[in-house]
């Protein structure tokens, strides 16, 4: 089936046939949903802890190992047949539209992973409706303040911590901040002698008690424990939970207490987890009213498997270092099993399938690959490899200049003129239409490079609005909003690049094709 249509591709669509376009977007797209069943099948969640699939590693292995082979087939056959050599007549954009074409074919190649990823997240977030994993995750969340849930931070003790003076009076941070500076003699003096000071502020002692509805309760009270953060609930509604367990436990609702308790013991029922905790059992060794301090640590962790506890999300958890993390009942739950398996689910409804950053690194990858192809195809292989040799040598004088001046930002200046400057030199030959042979190493450095250019400026100029550390007073703030603006929107610069980088080789196809028509002496 492939002979026929290649052969009439040849007769109508000779680029077609020559790029051999259309059994490479087949191969690409079945490349492509293969590594999609991959990833669907990597999804699966095995909720009793007991089955772990992880093939990602050994997926991407042989991903990049198929690719590479499919891509030295594919150029064997490519490189066979060149029209540019040949002279064959070509149209103003044909060149533009052959590497369109390998651009493609590089892309289904190279992003195995995207599917592979996207596959994976649809899998573990088809397992429940994000209605349902929300009710569920608010049931464990909630649930591990009566098992192993971390303890929050207390106030900070002004007066024992030492900053509060002799007359009740909050000791200002700047205020220090004014003496220190007074007694230096250089700004790198007084950069040490705020460090100092802001080394002994930070040294602060907590209070060991927390006040809750107007009255207090000890640091280690069960009204002090934090809930387990899900993706599907947002930090406001995890404090309002956390509120809500601490009313039913001073107003004594020992109804919604023992609900909350069963609707998780459910949940591990459901998924056959392993505890030896029963609803009766549960509330009589938690719910300690008044002050709810004395009860029974729940081991997060099948007991019997001691191996777990270092998987547990227990070890986590911040706890004050004077609570003895190690005085744990007889009773157990795996509770690090549920939240891990559910909290995989909870960001599979909440992450993104691809992160822009992501998508563009494989942009630019691909961009970068098809345009060394597309080069070797323009010019010839002798000037190709003397081009890459030319590189090295450039990037080695430049780095040597640099490590002679001790300064790093003169690489990317040297790198810039480099690049201008060899772009330059190629259109002088073009234009003068001098020999043809003395701008093929020109036109690969060109064409390799020119999409650097608008990065390395940007660069350059938040370097420039960069705040000066050593000029400024060290303890005022220091804003810049040009460098801040700058760096918050350097995702959209490498968008705006690629787009203007794909435009500008649109117009120099046209060019090269014209150049290509230069004599060789």
């Amino acid at each position: 089936m492939f002979k026929d249509i290649q052969k009439k591709l040849l007769l109508k669509y000779p680029l077609l046939w020559n790029t051999k376009f259309i059994p490479m977007i087949t191969i690409g797209i079945i490349f492509q949903i293969l590594f999609f069943g991959l990833g669907y099948i990597d999804g699966t969640i095995d909720f009793s802890g007991k089955i772990i699939i992880d093939i990602m590693a050994y997926c991407m292995l042989i991903g990049i190992l198929a690719a590479v082979i499919i891509l030295i087939l594919w150029l064997v056959a490519y490189f066979k047949n060149n029209a540019l050599k040949s002279f064959y007549s070509k149209s103003k954009y044909s060149l533009f539209f052959e590497w369109l074409q390998i651009f493609t074919i590089c892309f289904l190649l190279a992003t195995f992973f995207i599917p592979f990823k996207v596959g994976k997240q649809l899998h573990q977030k088809s397992y429940y409706s994000l209605e349902e994993t929300t009710k569920r995750c608010k049931t464990i969340s909630t649930a591990d303040v009566f098992i192993d849930g971390s303890f929050g931070s207390t106030e900070i003790d002004s007066l024992a911590s030492g900053l509060i003076d002799s007359s009740g009076n909050k000791i200002l941070r700047n205020n220090v901040y004014d003496v220190a500076t007074s007694a230096a003699e250089s700004a790198e003096e007084a950069i040490i002698n705020m460090e100092y000071v802001d080394e002994a502020i930070q040294e602060t002692i907590y209070k060991d008690y927390i006040i809750f509805n107007n009255r207090m309760y000890d640091e280690y009270s069960l009204l002090n424990r934090n809930v387990f953060e899900f993706s599907v609930i947002s930090r406001e509604q995890d404090s309002l939970n956390k509120i809500q367990i601490n009313n039913w436990l001073v107003t004594k609702n020992e109804i919604e207490v023992k609900k909350l308790m069963t609707d998780y013991l459910n949940i591990i029922r459901e998924h056959n987890l392993a505890t030896n905790l029963d609803l009766n059992k549960w509330f009589e060794i938690m719910y300690s009213a008044p002050e709810f301090t004395e009860y029974l640590r729940i081991q997060p962790y099948l007991k019997e498997n001691e191996a777990d506890r270092y998987n547990s999300y227990h070890y986590r958890t911040e706890r004050p270092a004077d609570f003895n993390q190690n005085n744990y009942s007889k009773y157990y739950v795996q509770q690090d099993v549920l939240k891990d398996k559910y909290d995989t689910v909870s960001d599979a409804h909440t992450d993104i399938f691809v992160e822009i950053e992501l998508l563009l690194g494989f942009l630019y990858g691909v961009l970068g690959l098809s345009l060394l192809i597309f080069s070797f195809r323009v010019t010839s292989g002798k000037s190709w490899l003397i081009a890459i040799v030319v590189v090295g040598i450039i990037n080695l004088i430049t780095g040597i200049i640099t490590a002679i001046f001790s300064e790093g930002i003169l690489y990317p200046y040297q790198i810039l003129a480099t690049i201008i400057g060899i772009i330059i030199y190629f259109f002088l030959i073009y234009f003068s239409n001098k020999s043809l042979k003395l701008s093929r190493i020109a036109l690969n450095i060109a064409l390799w490079s020119f999409t650097l250019i608008i990065p390395i400026i940007y660069f350059l100029i938040i370097e420039m609005f960069k705040p000066n550390y050593y000029v400024n007073d060290y303890y005022q703030q220091l804003e810049s909003p040009v460098h801040d603006w700058l760096r918050e929107h350097q995702v959209q610069m490498m968008c705006a690049n690629f787009i203007l980088s794909v435009v500008i080789l649109f117009l120099v196809s046209k060019v090269i094709r014209n150049w290509k028509g230069i004599a060789e002496d």
